[in-house]
């Protein structure tokens, strides 16, 4: 049984566990991939754990955000993390189309 998306796009593999979905389309030249990871639950998360955080910034530890590896990798950020670019990681956690990744509110 073949399954496509509305888009053309046909299921190539899809993990129950992670709900990870690799998808393919022939564009008539290439075969174009996409890969579909569920983020919904971290979003939920990120925004209940923002709505509960203090707003207060003392102390040594405060949790950020919550971000997806998919995210982390495909974005940058881990090689922002790696290259120790700390002007980078703040303006991808400052960032509002970011938003739904932060744990707390505030600047970094």
């Amino acid at each position: 049984m073949t399954i496509c998306d509305p888009n053309g796009f046909t299921l190539v593999d899809h993990d129950p566990k992670t709900g990870r979905s690799v998808w393919s389309y022939f564009d008539g030249e290439k075969d174009v991939y996409r890969i579909d990871y569920p983020v919904d639950e971290t979003i939920k998360e990120n925004a209940e754990a923002r709505a509960s955080a203090s707003s207060n910034w003392k102390g040594d530890y405060h949790r950020i955000a919550s971000i997806p590896l998919n995210v982390v990798h495909g974005s940058g950020f881990a090689e922002a993390i790696t290259q120790q670019d700390n002007k980078w990681l703040s303006r991808f956690l400052n960032d509002g189309d970011k938003r739904a990744w932060r744990t707390k509110e505030g600047k970094v």
